[in-house]
């Protein structure tokens, strides 16, 4: 009975030391509240207005130390208990079991003290997260004078400081001599950005800058951040992605031309071509130019033979100087030569380099001028590259025809069974190159015999003409009736094979025709002819 009395006296002044300390935790929160309420009042009356996020700042930080005073008073008080369970047991008072529980009351109780501050802490930097910011200035695009297109991005760390500004509140605990205050120094410290990692994509989230990705290691509140990137691809809008903290934010813009450059790109996608005498040659040329006012330039040639004509085209017209201006950076030229029939015989098969330029009036008198001083003759390279314009090298090849011909005066033969037939071709070179080892070829019917002379020609020049024979027989039992015959013609020029358009020949076999049966006809039509004469004579005397 006396144990059980101790066990209430001790067990009730447990409770009243436990009621004690819940009050206090009570009253503390009433005035951690009723200072934070104060300091709102202040702020309202130092600022006519405050922002929506920052009154939603202020209730998320006040919601996360109500939650701290909770776990701290119950950390509180299953502390007491636990301390108590455990004078209890060593008393024989409680068994066990009811220590281990109060053990584990307070364990629970210390871990969600824990998350508390944890929570408290993710509160304040999440205030600096959403104040975290990173703007770009500016975005420009150019060319190196290697030609190269490069982009350059500005970014600035924009960081909203008084929005940071938020987490400097007091982080009330319930022993006032372990307050922490967080200083204007150490958040503006907090708003420097590290390890930001940048990227140029495409509308299609594809790298298409170079290096892939740049990292700026740290960008202090306030300051800027220069890269250059160079640009795989031509393009007007980019996506310039960023990660940062936890960001990963992806900003497309239209690129700004930067003016860099003092003369244009040019670009060839074919600068040596072939062409046959006669024939038109086109050079593609792309140009480009980033500028902000207006330039114009004039197109020219230099090195092109005489005999050799050329003109500058854009959408199918022609052009001698084309624009560029903020809102034109590119052009798409066709550059055209024409090759003479007659071109001069040393021309043909040889290498001629030459250049297109598009350059400044002043650009352009200098050519003018070189031109006029050497007359027929190139000018130097040496001289070309004195003149700092844009210019592309080129290389046309003229390249003669080969153009073999067979020309048959009669297409149409006749003859008799058992009889042969010849006839006569020409070999006619109309093209511009010598042809070699021309051999005619004779295809004919079956049971025919067919034989050419010559049967190869070792050389035929530019519009000579060589004659061939051609003896046809037909076999004793080829048929009467029409057969066709073809008549072709291969040579060669270097490593080409030139063949003539095939001729087709018609030959007819007629009848058999009997002697014997033929006088028989023309005897008796004969003595017809006597009877009425003679009749006739005597019907006429009577």
């Amino acid at each position: 009975m006396k144990k059980r009395e101790n066990t209430n006296r001790v067990g009730s002044g447990s409770g009243d030391r436990s009621h004690r300390r819940r009050c206090q935790c009570l009253w503390l929160i009433v005035v951690l509240l009723w200072m934070t309420l104060c300091h709102t009042t202040v702020l309202g009356r130092s600022e006519a207005l405050r922002t929506r996020t920052t009154i939603l700042n202020d209730l998320s930080m006040r919601l996360a130390l109500v939650a701290l005073g909770h776990m701290r008073e119950a950390f509180d008080r299953t502390q007491s208990e636990a301390e108590e369970a455990q004078h209890f047991f060593d008393e024989s008072i409680i068994s066990k079991k009811e220590l281990h529980e109060s053990i584990s009351r307070h364990a629970q109780a210390t871990q969600r003290l824990e998350e508390a501050k944890i929570q408290l802490e993710e509160t304040q930097l999440g205030f600096l997260d959403n104040a975290t910011h990173i703007t770009i200035l500016e975005a420009k695009k150019y060319r190196d004078p290697e030609g190269r297109r490069k982009l350059y991005i500005v970014l600035h760390n924009t960081s909203n400081l008084s929005l940071a500004e938020t987490a400097l509140v007091q982080e009330e605990t319930l022993e006032r001599d372990n307050a922490v205050w967080q200083t204007p120094e150490a958040i503006r410290a907090l708003l420097d950005i590290e390890n930001i990692m940048v990227s140029i994509v495409d509308k299609d989230s594809i790298s298409v800058g170079k290096p892939y990705e740049q990292i700026v290691d740290i960008l202090p509140y306030g300051k800027t951040a220069n890269l250059t990137f160079t640009l795989l691809t031509d393009i007007d809008h980019a996506g310039i992605r960023l990660r940062y903290l936890n960001k990963n934010i992806t900003e497309t813009i239209c690129l700004e031309n930067d003016a860099l450059q003092t003369r244009p790109t040019v670009v060839a996608s074919q600068f040596s071509v072939e062409g046959a005498l006669g024939s038109d040659i086109d050079y593609p040329l792309d140009l480009e130019m980033l500028v902000t006012t207006d330039q114009n330039f004039s197109l020219t040639a230099t090195n092109l033979p005489a005999q050799i004509t050329y003109s500058f085209t854009e959408q199918g017209a022609r052009v001698s100087s084309i624009r560029f201006s903020e809102e034109v950076s590119k052009h798409t030229l066709n550059f055209r030569v024409s090759i003479p029939h007659n071109l001069t015989e040393t021309l043909i098969d040889k290498m001629i380099e030459f250049q297109a330029w598009i350059v400044t009036p002043t650009q352009l008198e200098a050519l003018n001028h070189r031109k006029r001083q050497h007359g027929p003759d190139s000018i130097p390279v040496e001289e070309l590259n004195l003149i700092h314009a844009a210019r592309v090298d080129l290389v046309l090849t003229p390249r003669g025809r080969g153009r073999l011909e067979i020309l048959i005066h009669n297409s149409y033969l006749e003859l008799n069974p058992q009889e042969s037939i010849g006839l006569r071709a020409d070999l006619h070179n109309a093209g511009t190159l010598t042809l070699f080892n021309i051999r005619p070829e004779l295809s004919v019917p079956f049971r025919w015999d067919a034989q050419i002379e010559p049967k190869q020609i070792e050389k035929l020049l530019p519009n000579e003409k060589i004659s061939v024979t051609i003896h046809l027989e037909p076999n004793r039992d080829v048929g009467v009736g029409e057969y066709e015959a073809h008549l072709n013609a291969r040579g060669q020029s270097g490593s080409q094979v030139i063949e003539a358009l095939k001729k087709r020949l018609t030959v007819r076999v007629n009848a058999k025709t009997s002697l014997t049966a033929t006088s028989i006809l023309v005897g008796g039509l004969l003595s017809i002819m006597i009877g009425i004469i003679f009749f006739g004579g005597k019907l006429s005397r009577r």
